[in-house]
């Protein structure tokens, strides 16, 4: 940084200023902060009033990067200026702090885990929302396809079964990734916004039916007086970051009541779907969780975050 400010100095600055700006540089270097000796050719350039901005502020030079792998996944890389640095990690940073799986379980993600979840829970916020423009007459938000009976738990097919079954079968579906495991898509399912439409043996929709809210605003509100927020053990994340799980799925014939919710955080949603915890509703009509064995190989049930000790009915 030193170097380049001084083979391209402000054109303000005289020759025989050169010494003492040097100097004044590799004092401000002794802090191993980059941000202080930044701080430092940003005033030089004030002094000598340059006409350009620092590179630190020059959008010009903005760049980012999302590619899609052969995998199924995006490659994000970027090169952006210090305000939009700025609000991406204020944005960040109080999404992205430790949080435990459990009371006595420290957070196992890696810092740059964290602000993965992080990110994706900034851009969850900012569909829920509904601020950003229209594209294609409707508000940005995530769509994901899937034939209905594909979402129900099926029991294992014969061993001569599996061809057909192969034939029968379909995976979730999203306009600009492509396919989404089955499991993914019944977590999203669990407190969706559901659109049915009804097609004919060509595949081509023939009606339409009624968008509604899988689970209604009024019941959500009784979900938050259950349960105040995240319901996992040590979580208690508030009511605006969590999803309401149903512990039997409403496409497995569960239904969409109180008895049957339980409200998650987006972290522990996932990890209720995909790492052998369990749910139930207890005697108490308040969420309890089984650990997987490998935490608990006698997999004895834990209380929701909030509720201390069993409340027998």
């Amino acid at each position: 940084m030193i170097i380049s400010f001084m083979e391209r100095p402000p054109a303000g600055m005289p020759a025989e200023a050169a010494p003492a700006a040097l100097d004044f540089l590799l004092d401000a270097a002794k802090d191993r902060d980059t941000k202080v000796l930044r701080g430092a050719i940003a005033r030089l350039k004030r002094v000598f009033e340059a006409d350009d901005p620092p590179p630190a502020e020059d959008v010009d030079r903005n760049e980012f990067f999302a590619s899609t792998t052969i995998n199924g996944r995006v490659i994000l890389k970027g090169d952006v200026d210090a305000e939009t640095g700025e609000m991406l990690l204020s944005a960040l940073s109080p999404l992205s702090k430790p949080r435990p799986d459990t009371d006595a379980e420290p957070d196992r993600r890696t810092p740059a885990q964290r602000r993965a979840d992080a990110l994706t829970e900034v851009l969850r916020r900012y569909h829920d929302s509904a601020c950003g423009p229209d594209e294609g007459g409707e508000r940005p938000h995530l769509h994901v396809h899937i034939n209905a009976h594909d979402l129900v738990e099926k029991p294992e097919p014969d061993r001569g079964a599996y061809q057909e079954m192969f034939a029968a079968t379909d995976v979730g579906w999203t306009p600009w990734m492509g396919p989404l495991s089955v499991d993914t898509v019944r977590r999203l399912a669990c407190d969706c916004t559901l659109s049915p439409i009804l097609l004919d043996e060509n595949g081509t929709p023939i009606d339409l039916g009624r968008t509604t809210k899988v689970i209604s605003r009024k019941l959500r509100r009784a979900l938050v007086a259950r349960d105040h927020g995240c319901a996992f053990p040590g979580c208690g994340r508030p009511p605006s970051w969590c999803d309401g799980h149903h512990v039997k799925h409403w496409a497995d014939g569960g239904p969409t009541d109180l008895d049957n919710l339980v409200l998650l955080c987006r972290f522990h949603h996932r990890m209720i779907h995909h790492s052998g915890w369990d749910v139930f509703i207890g005697e108490d009509r308040h969420p309890w969780f089984i650990p997987p064995v490998k935490r608990d190989r006698f997999r004895e049930p834990l209380p929701a975050n909030n509720r201390g000790s069993p409340i027998m009915a």
